[in-house]
């Protein structure tokens, strides 16, 4: 094991840390003013670690979440167990030796069970498009 490599799991790790430990705050007072610095503090983390570990399988379900938490501020709308349900799947997930692909999309799935929409952001269609392609 390199150099390198140490550091990016010392790094996944103790930006982990501080994403369950936010998580958790943000569970316990998620009805509660104080919650906004809890889940700003988490939103800042996990954007960090995007910056720190872009091409890391784990960094793309901490952005599903993040992006669920972030657009137009849901992390409102979210409750205390879907928080600690969030805290148990980073922890299995980061527990675990290798995290594939399959891994990521089954953690991404556990998401949007627990009622998280990992996927926000709207895409439209110009339908001009499919019918500018379709008269060729």
């Amino acid at each position: 094991m390199n150099v390198e490599q140490t550091v990016k799991e010392v790094s996944g790790i103790e930006i982990t840390k501080a994403i369950l430990v936010d998580l958790e705050k943000l569970a316990s007072n998620s009805s509660e003013p104080i919650a906004a610095v809890y889940a700003d503090n988490l939103l800042r983390t996990m954007h960090s670690m995007h910056d720190k570990l872009p091409f890391d399988p784990y960094t793309e379900v901490v952005m599903a979440l993040y992006d669920a938490l972030f657009f137009q501020n849901r992390w409102i709308d979210y409750n205390a167990s879907q928080y600690r349900g969030v805290c148990d799947l980073l922890t299995s997930l980061v527990n675990q030796e290798i995290i594939n692909n399959s891994s990521v999309e089954d953690a991404i799935l556990t998401l949007e069970n627990l009622g998280f929409d990992t996927l926000p952001f709207g895409v439209t269609l110009d339908k001009s498009l499919d019918r500018n392609e379709e008269q060729e």
